[in-house]
């Protein structure tokens, strides 16, 4: 467990510190500016970043959820001061609404280059600024602190918004287009069965003490995925808190899959 340990320890750091720099890249993680850049013929260094996340989860799932995208972690450290779980009758129901938005979102992020023929104009990843204006890769003035705390202030007040509402992660639970592609990867992954990380259990191991769940950043019922024999969960973004949470060593990180048929234990 030192290994797991030591995993983490880097990822609260690590996503502490993708918070505080939010709003300095912004423009890296704008779902918005695909969809302007697009229009006006660009392809943006946003579009690339989350190209480069959907070929992650065909390998690694939704990890990069929980490791590298900067909302998510904006919401999980807020979301860790507030401590509000999302609703328990309401989250299965209302996590459906992001793929309306994702539907929604991807037909915009399309009706730009059809309209625009292509990408005519081409890449530029620091748009919106001309391509030779290297300052478009930054979402404020470096000179202007203000700026920054201004920044900050109105996103860590959305973010804070949302966690108050809807719980821990509740953005990503409801809304996040970007979630929907890591589960479209992650179900090809899946199906397909070829080496990629996933979650897997010792249920006999299993004493139902439910600290997995208790743990689980995305307010799963973890206990329930273990009972099962089946640890996927679409919503599931291998932060490993449940790996580390739970006592018996039940839950581990796996690469190749194991090709036992694994069956409900009787109840």
């Amino acid at each position: 467990m030192g290994t797991y340990k030591r995993l983490y320890k880097f990822r609260k750091v690590l996503i502490f510190l993708w918070m505080i720099f939010l709003p300095i890249t912004f423009n890296w993680m704008s779902p918005y500016l695909i969809i302007q850049g697009g229009f006006e013929g660009y392809i943006t260094m946003s579009l690339v970043v989350f190209s480069v996340w959907f070929a992650s989860s065909l390998f690694l799932g939704r990890a990069y959820c929980a490791y590298g995208c900067q909302w998510g972690a904006g919401q999980e450290v807020l979301g860790e001061m507030v401590s509000k779980k999302l609703h328990s009758e309401r989250k299965y129901k209302f996590r459906k609404i992001k793929y309306g938005v994702f539907a929604v979102w991807i037909v915009f992020v399309a009706l730009g280059p059809i309209l625009a023929v292509g990408y005519p104009e081409g890449l530029n990843l620091f748009y919106p600024s001309p391509s030779t204006d290297i300052s478009g890769l930054f979402s404020f003035d470096i000179s202007a602190l203000g700026q920054l705390v201004f920044y900050f202030g109105i996103i860590a007040s959305v973010i804070l918004l949302f966690t108050l509402v809807g719980g821990s992660r509740s953005f990503c639970n409801y809304a996040c287009p970007m979630a929907v592609l890591g589960i479209i990867g992650s179900k090809i992954k899946n199906a397909l069965k070829y080496p990629s990380l996933h979650l897997e259990a010792d249920v006999e191991k299993c004493t139902k003490c439910k600290q997995c769940s208790h743990a689980c950043a995305m307010s799963l019922e973890v206990m329930d995925l273990v009972q099962s024999g089946d640890m996927y969960d679409p919503d599931c973004i291998l932060c490993g808190n449940c790996i580390m949470a739970c006592p018996q060593h039940v839950i581990d990180y796996a690469w190749k899959w194991n090709k036992k048929t694994k069956e409900k234990p009787s109840t």
